[in-house]
């Protein structure tokens, strides 16, 4: 027997148990259709004896006052308030991120600070159009030379995609017109200022990011979880969603179905099957894979930096960060961790790599830069992280948009998440719309 009220989740990751919480806070009935033996998706902590870390250098910016006082609820005191600002690696020497002016001036020659300060005047005094790609949103924010810096290449190694073909939205709203009145005071007095403002303020739950994700999961209750189900077949008459099939046969009606798994994995699981030219869309539709490399040290600490990010192309990974420099429970008083993060593709480290191949990359660079010495590693892991992001590609906006003109036929289906709305969320973003939806369902 169905309840209107009901609500059918497939995925048990963040967006997932956004929703069911949300849901179980009104009073909804909420299950959740989780794939793997645990739930937290790709924002999962991972114990590793005494060490912890979490898959990918997550973080909970205080962008949503809602959001961080609901997580405030959950956690109570396990959720800490940290300051630990981020670098980039570049060239032998350390910057600020985000790009800080005092950096600039004295880590560069003068005739590149003139170029900056020339490139970003252009870039004020011309009338700027929306840009329509992230090389174009790079250059009016930075100018060409900054761009060509640290951005440029970073953002292409991460994507596996020229910077003129991804859309401007992966950016995660993160770039900032850089000041010019800044970085010309401080080129003239020759001595640092206090203009820059470094953005290292987050919170971090004691234990490790994942914690997070556990509280939801236990006030959803695990009796409302069911792991090791994927949902296979998604059936249809056009207008509704009907039910669901898992990869143990078993049916289930649906009275609102909640989608957070990537989208064209649902697409390809109704039925009936969409229209070809709905279905042809799906090659456009991509998601990147990484592998995480955790090295476990025998030092104190690595840095005292949140992340450090490696533009430099040489370079097979884009970001290392210290799980400690987040919670000192994180590792031993004596010892430390860094997780690596690497992106998998034709364009970095193939995605076919074995383990082995793409730690001795790893290894050489570091040790080639030194920044760590191989008598320091105690152990190492790697950890693949599947659709850790959608590849979003001015051709792949233009070709989800009519995929979900498609499904909005579904009267009772919700697309939630990164992977199932194919954007760049952070956790503030999802939380919000996840209570924005059952707020809506109930109001109906």
């Amino acid at each position: 027997m169905k309840n209107e009220n009901n609500i059918d989740i497939v995925g048990g990751g963040p967006a997932g148990l956004s929703v069911g919480y949300f849901a179980k806070k009104v009073g909804m009935q909420a299950k959740i259709h989780e794939a793997s033996s645990t739930i937290g998706g790709n924002c999962k902590t991972i114990i590793d004896g005494e060490f912890k870390y979490d898959t990918g250098a997550h973080r909970l910016h205080d962008k949503s006052e809602y959001v961080t006082n609901e997580i405030k609820l959950l956690l109570g005191n396990k959720l800490k308030r940290v300051t630990s600002p981020s670098k980039i690696y570049y060239r032998g020497k350390f910057f600020n991120f985000p790009i800080s002016i005092s950096d600039l001036v004295y880590n560069l020659d003068l005739s590149s600070l003139v170029k900056i300060i020339y490139e970003n005047i252009l870039t004020r005094l011309r009338k700027r159009p929306p840009p329509e790609s992230f090389k174009q949103l790079a250059y009016q924010s930075y100018g060409k030379t900054i761009s060509k810096m640290f951005l440029i290449s970073y953002t292409e190694k991460l994507w596996g995609e020229d910077a003129d073909n991804l859309d401007p939205t992966i950016s995660g709203g993160r770039l900032k017109v850089l000041n010019l009145r800044s970085l010309i005071k401080d080129l003239f007095l020759i001595k640092k200022t206090n203009s820059d403002h470094l953005e290292g303020a987050f919170y971090y739950p004691e234990q490790g990011f994942g914690e997070i994700f556990n509280a939801l999961g236990a006030k959803i209750g695990p009796e409302n979880i069911f792991l090791n189900k994927k949902v296979c077949n998604v059936y249809h008459d056009n207008n509704k969603i009907l039910s669901i099939t898992d990869n143990n046969g078993e049916n289930n009606f649906i009275s609102n179905l909640v989608y957070t798994a990537p989208i064209d994995e649902l697409v390809r699981s109704l039925i009936p099957a969409p229209p070809k030219h709905v279905l042809d869309k799906l090659k456009f539709i991509k998601y990147r894979e990484l592998m995480i490399c955790v090295l476990y040290l025998d030092l104190k600490s690595f840095s005292r930096n949140a992340s450090i990010y490696f533009p430099d192309l040489e370079c097979p990974f884009t970001r290392i960060y210290e799980p400690k420099n987040r919670s000192a429970k994180m590792s031993p008083i004596e010892k430390t961790c860094i997780v690596i993060e690497v992106p998998m593709g034709e364009r970095n480290v193939k995605i076919d790599s074995t383990k082995e191949v793409v730690y001795h990359k790893i290894l050489s660079y570091l040790e080639n830069k030194n920044l760590v010495k191989s008598e320091k590693i105690i152990d190492y892991k790697l950890v693949k992280v599947k659709s850790a992001y959608p590849i979003i590609t001015i051709d792949s906006i233009l070709k989800i948009k009519e995929i979900k003109k498609y499904l909005s036929r579904f009267n009772n289906l919700h697309l939630i998440g990164r992977n199932s709305s194919f954007e760049y969320l952070h956790t503030h973003n999802i939380m919000e719309r996840s209570r924005s939806l059952i707020n809506k369902m109930v109001s109906l």
